[in-house]
Order: C-alpha cells, then structure tokens, then sequence
C-alpha cells in the first residue's frame, strides 16, 4: 500500500474514491439500527400477541437486534482504523482524529437530547481508547475480539453462581406489568420539548463502563471496534477479488453460525425458560449457553450478512439495488439522525404522540416506510452534493476550513 508522504496536509476522503461496498453494508446495518430503535417505544410491550405481531418481533429479534448494533460498531472501527493511517501518515498526526471525535461528541451530546439511547457519544470515547490499539499485531485484535464478547456470557455464570436464584426467580414473579394507560401517564415523552429534554439530560455523558454483563455495553462495542480495526488494517476489503474466497467463507460460516445460534436461542427461550436479560430464571447452565449462542451468534450473523451484500455488490449486476443502500451509507451520519427526528415525532408529545400505542408489526411497517424516505432523500441529494449535510459539518469542522459542497456539473452529469 503506497504511502502518502508526511509533509501533505490531511484533507477529506473524495466520494469517488470510496469503497462502495463498505458504504452500502452500511446502509443496511442503518435500517436494523432505525428499527430496533423505534422497539424501544412499546413494540416490546406483552400486549402484542397478534400472529403478524410475534412475526415482526421474532423477525426483528433473529435479523436485526444486536446484530445491526455489531455491524454498526464494526464499520466504526473499520472508519477508525482508516482514520488514524491516514492521520499518522499525513500532517496534523493524531490531534486531527481526536478534533473528529470531539465533535462528534458533541453532535452526540445533541442527539442525545431527543433520544437518550444516542450512540455517538459511545462511540467517539471508546474511538480515543482504540487509538491505544493501533499497532497491535492482528492476531492479537482478533484474540481481543472473541475475549470481550465472551465477558458477558462468563460473568453471568460467575453472578449466577453467587446469587440465590429461587430469591430472583420470585422477584420477577411478583412483578406486575403496568398497562399501556400506566405506561403513557405523564410520561415526559408525551409533554413539551422542555420534558423531554430533562429527561433525557441524564444520558449526557454516557456511562460507558456501567452494566457491562448486559447485553449490549461498551464491552462488546469496542469488541467489534478491534474487528473493524483489523479489517481496516489487513486492507480486506480495498481488493475484494483478491479476497473473494475469505468473503464466501465468512459469507457461508457466518450466515449457518447465526441461524443455528438464533434456532438454538427460540428453543432455550421455549423450553428452558431462557430470557436475554440479567432477570432470566434459567438454570445457570442453560443461561451460559444461551449467553453463548447470542454473543458469537449474533456476531456471526452480523458478519455473515456484511460478506453477503460484499458478494453482490461485486456481482455487479447488483450494484443497482445495492446503489440505493450505498447512498444511505454514504451519508450514515444524516441518515441516523434524520431517523431519530421522524421517530421521535411519530412517538413524542410535540408529534403525533403515538408512545406505546404501535405494536411490532406497525412499528416494523414505520421503520420501513421512515428508511424508505431516506433513500430517496439521500438518492436526491447525493445527486447534488459531495457529502451528506452533516457529513459536511463534520468534516468542514474537523478540517478548520468549509469543505466544497456542490458537485460540479461534470460529476452530476456521470452519475455521481
């Protein structure tokens, strides 16, 4: 890999020389990101018991929860890893990957106003831990990776182990649900502007090592973190044909991994009362492995759907389809939060107030039609510009200087 000499100024990726399969990868882990977002607003309420309902849950649980959080997280890495290359190899050395972080903590400080389960702010401080990482030989990335995802399986049993479980089993049994009307009640959500942001002020700034035999912490965050930064540093996906064999391989291990992992979890779940939650009144051994078949075979799956859409967009044929997630990619970060501006007015007071009032299949049919609206948004602006518009702000912040917007009509004309 040629490198760019030390005395050039750092300056913004070019959207030509993206890597397009990377970008529409992205795409898709935004709709599952999208859509288990909108869950979190009363489509996992037991209310729910239509067949389309149970449907939509175990469809969105099996296909998306953790899994587009995985994928997500790893792209991040991967975004990382190409970062401080280019950073270490240019002027402005590390200090510029740090200002990028900055702000976008601060875009996350933001978001996390409307919706407190913002992830930037996660992100860009464990993005300054990875810096820690950068020259770490590969393997020992790939060795990380399997250790932090096993911490919750493991510390699980260990608590298990030392808890009185018949106490916990007892609790969770005493426990009432309280209806959708308890529910909506004065929730801040459903008042002004002002509630909403009080409530969620708490979240600023995140508790990144809090809760972290949970299911999704900062521990297997960074996990995937330390993939995308081996992905990033093998150069894996800048020759795809090269590679086309370890992509069909992932493609075909990590997509069996998942499905048998997801099937092994439903029959946990049915038969030996297995619940993803620290309150699971499972016997600790079926617990572990319940634990197990969701850590590895989320990731898995994660993966396994990452090489697949890697695989198409090589065929070519496809690209067209893959096009319309690829400009979504592109503009990941307007993307996400654009997402969180219509859900929130779907939900919230100062929208249409719909908080606990949509089960699954509603919420999955939302999900799709807000994700809808984002591609032919980003299609149409993409058509125009160079960046996203806060792909724009960011980088023009980042580089201390407004970055060319427009696309010359040059480049519109051949189909940027």
């Amino acid at each position: 890999m040629a490198r760019v000499s030390i005395a050039n100024p750092i300056g913004p990726t070019e959207p030509r020389t993206r890597l397009r399969s990377v970008d529409a990868v992205r795409g898709f882990a935004l709709f599952g990101v999208l859509l288990v977002n909108m869950y979190n607003f009363g489509a996992y309420y037991p209310e729910w018991t239509s067949l389309i309902d149970r449907m939509s849950l175990t469809a969105m649980h099996s296909v998306f929860e953790t899994k587009s959080w995985r994928l997500f997280a790893t792209l991040f890495g991967f975004g990382f890893a190409l970062q401080m290359l280019k950073a270490e190899v240019q002027a402005g050395g590390l200090w510029f990957y740090f200002r990028r972080l900055m702000i976008l903590f601060i875009i996350g400080m933001v978001h996390a106003l409307f919706y407190k389960g913002d992830i930037l702010m996660q992100y860009a401080m464990l993005g300054v831990i990875l810096v820690a990482f950068r020259k770490m030989p590969k393997r020992v990335l790939l060795v990380l990776t399997v250790v932090l995802l096993a911490v919750m399986p493991v510390g699980n049993v260990i608590v298990s182990l030392s808890e009185n479980e018949p106490v916990a089993e007892a609790v969770m049994q005493s426990q009432e649900i309280p209806s959708q009307a308890e529910l909506r009640e004065g929730h801040p959500y459903l008042g002004s502007l002002e509630d909403v942001f009080e409530r969620n002020a708490g979240s600023i700034p995140p508790p990144i090592w809090s809760d972290l035999l949970d299911f999704e912490t900062s521990l297997p965050i960074f996990a995937m973190f330390l993939f995308g930064l081996y992905v990033g540093r093998s150069q894996i996906v800048h020759d795809i044909p090269r590679h086309l064999p370890l992509f069909r391989r992932v493609f075909g291990w990590g997509i069996s991994i998942g499905v048998t992992a997801a099937i092994g979890e439903w029959v946990l779940t049915q038969y030996f009362g297995y619940v993803l939650d620290s309150e699971s009144t499972a016997s600790t051994d079926i617990r572990f492995l319940g634990d197990i078949l969701f850590a590895y075979g989320s990731t898995a799956l994660s993966l396994g759907c990452a090489a697949g859409i890697i695989l198409l967009a090589h065929a070519l044929k496809w690209m067209p389809a893959l096009r319309l997630l690829e400009n979504v990619g592109k503009m990941a970060l307007t993307a996400y939060l654009l997402g969180t501006l219509m859900f929130t007015m779907l939900f919230y007071g100062y929208g249409f107030g719909q908080l606990y009032l949509i089960g699954p299949a509603g919420t999955t049919a939302y999900a799709i039609l807000f994700f809808s609206i984002l591609i032919v948004f980003c299609a149409w602006w993409l058509r125009r510009f160079r960046f996203g518009p806060m792909e724009w702000a960011w980088r023009s912040l980042t580089y201390r200087k407004i970055q060319p917007l427009r696309l010359s009509k040059k480049t519109s004309a051949l189909g940027h």
